[in-house]
């Protein structure tokens, strides 16, 4: 195989994935011995980009004694010292780093890039100056590579913040995000996104907070729900809305919780050890939009005692009874009503902050909900009922709460006109206005010059917004339905409906995938994939396009694969 042209793949990073499992089923079926070692090149990738770095450096080792030095050898070496340096060996680094410098004037041309980008990003994360020389950028011609370019640049910027000199940093991380973006890479991206919002949290925490839209969006887009970025971006995300007292870290905080209880297996233990103390945290922060009775706590009779008391709001302003409000604020009644609250709640102002009961957070978020309701109800209803469907679909989709919504009653509804804000409940309603959310133009030129200032949230002003990471989503997922052929449209939601819930994440995973390579481009020919003929059939009745239908294929591995293979051909085909 040509070492130069999977160069050019792995350069796009992790998001290049489904292209490396075709390439492997490429070799492994053109002289698989030959090609093992480029195979277990392409395997050491998946592992370390799956955490699983003691099998990836047992892999790396075997390699290593067997293969001449030279190209491959050095790819190798590169894993190698990212993987330790993951695991914080320092003194094999240095050996490692130094066997690179070694081997490096030997190097093909295009083989430098990505060693120089390893080498300084190892430097300016990992050691001071006075413990390696520092890694001078020997040509020019590196930055002509995009990937290399990018991580230089990334480098560079990590060097600042070393120095404390964060508002150059994060330029830099700028500029590194823009040119990565043209690949697109979007672990960089994300890291340059993700390490502006972290450094600046502590030193300007209002524009650490305006990082947060544009990672939570690049995140919805890209990753799948067990990648180790998402839960590291999530955390950023979290720490830097809470300080912030921002009204989305109630939704991120739900995202990650989500998230992490449906992991397992290994990458259960590695995220739990990881973000530890972040799963406990974000458990205060989690709103349900039920609409129940609220325990009537200590902490919340206080809140509005003291509020009541501060305000000096004479009861008979209320539209709540005195002997209801004495019941509750004596302890007689063990809940309160959610219209109760909410009456008192409008007769005061108050600001939002972390100790704020999460029943009263809950209830404004409530409130939000209906205010907007009822204006996109109608909105809503005026859509041509095919239009409906698929925009109810689409938003279904992309959300974490899909499991509290009856898709098939609401979709029965629109079809019978008998959808009226009577029978909707909170997740329904959401779902519905969150169809008329509109993304918001990221300007990262306004991101860095302009002056962030800070935000109080009261009971009177507050808003939820749709959170960034589902407007991510909601894009991928609207170039498979733009696609999708609106005459089988009913057909393949009803058989969507018709999955246990294993079967839907399958369809979900290919769904959002389609979307995320719908515009992936400079991928040599012989590496591009093929529509396997096990999907020919669905890929033909749905209209949909070959080359995202091919690489979302290759996104599954093993049993997910096969599973995948079952759903289309049992009831898609």
């Amino acid at each position: 195989m040509n070492l130069r042209s999977l160069v050019e793949i792995v350069n796009k990073g992790q998001f290049i994935r489904p292209i490396l499992n075709y390439v492997i089923h490429y070799l492994e079926s053109d002289r698989p011995d030959k090609n093992k070692s480029i195979v277990n090149y392409i395997n050491v990738l998946k592992l370390k980009w799956d955490v699983k770095y003691d099998e990836a450096l047992e892999i790396i080792d075997e390699e290593l004694q067997k293969l001449k030095k030279g190209g491959l050898y050095c790819l190798i070496l590169v894993e190698k010292i990212g993987i330790l340096v993951n695991l914080s060996r320092n003194e094999e680094i240095k050996e490692v780093f130094n066997q690179l410098k070694e081997e490096f004037e030997k190097l093909p041309k295009y083989l430098r890039g990505i060693v120089v980008e390893k080498l300084k990003n190892v430097r300016e994360l990992n050691f001071d100056e006075k413990d390696l020389q520092t890694i001078r950028i020997w040509s020019e011609t590196y930055e002509n590579s995009p990937a290399t370019k990018g991580f230089i640049l990334l480098s560079k910027a990590r060097g600042k913040k070393n120095e404390e000199q964060y508002e150059e940093a994060v330029c830099l991380n700028v500029e590194a995000f823009k040119v990565l973006k043209t690949i697109p890479h979007p672990s960089g991206m994300v890291q340059a996104l993700n390490n502006s919002s972290w450094w600046l949290k502590d030193a300007n925490k209002e524009k650490a907070l305006a990082f947060t839209f544009p990672l939570g969006f690049y995140l919805g887009y890209y990753f799948h729900d067990d990648n180790f970025d998402v839960f590291n971006s999530l955390d950023t995300m979290f720490q830097v809305q809470k300080n912030n007292k921002d009204p989305l870290v109630h939704e991120t905080a739900f995202i990650f919780s989500r998230l992490v209880s449906s992991l397992t297996g290994d990458k259960k233990k590695i995220i739990w050890n990881e973000f530890r103390y972040t799963i406990h945290d974000v458990r205060r922060f989690v709103l349900n939009i039920r609409n129940e009775n609220y325990l009537n706590t200590k902490t919340l009779r206080a809140f509005i005692r003291k509020e009541i008391g501060k305000e000096k709001i004479p009861i008979d302003s209320m539209n709540v009874s005195e002997r209801t409000l004495k019941e509750f604020l004596s302890a007689k009644t063990k809940y309160i009503q959610p219209s109760t609250l909410r009456n008192i709640l409008e007769a005061l102002e108050f600001e939002i902050d972390t100790s704020t009961p999460i029943c009263i957070i809950k209830e404004l978020k409530k409130n939000d909900i209906d205010k907007k309701f009822e204006i996109n109800l109608e909105k809503f209803k005026n859509l041509p009922k095919e239009r409906q469907i698929s925009e109810l679909f689409t938003s279904y989709l992309v959300h974490y709460y899909k499991e509290e919504i009856d898709l098939k009653k609401i979709i029965k509804e629109i079809q019978d006109d008998s959808l009226i804000e009577q029978r909707c409940d909170y997740y329904t309603k959401e779902l519905i206005n969150s169809i008329f959310e509109r993304n918001q133009k990221i300007d990262f030129n306004s991101l860095l010059t302009n002056v962030q200032k800070p935000k109080i949230h009261t009971n009177k002003n507050i808003t939820f917004n749709e959170h960034p990471f589902y407007l991510g989503r909601k894009e991928v997922v609207k170039k498979f339905m733009k696609d999708l052929n609106k005459k089988n449209l009913k057909e393949f939601i009803e058989n969507y409906i018709s999955l246990d819930a294993g079967q839907k994440k399958t369809i979900e995973k290919f769904i959002m995938n389609y979307g995320r390579y719908y515009d992936l481009k400079d991928i040599p020919k012989e590496f591009t994939p093929k529509v396997p003929k096990e999907i020919n059939p669905f890929v033909k009745k749905y209209t949909l396009k070959r080359k995202p239908s091919a690489i979302s294929f290759y996104v599954f591995e093993g049993d997910e694969r096969e599973e995948l293979v079952e759903i289309s051909n049992n009831l898609y085909s």
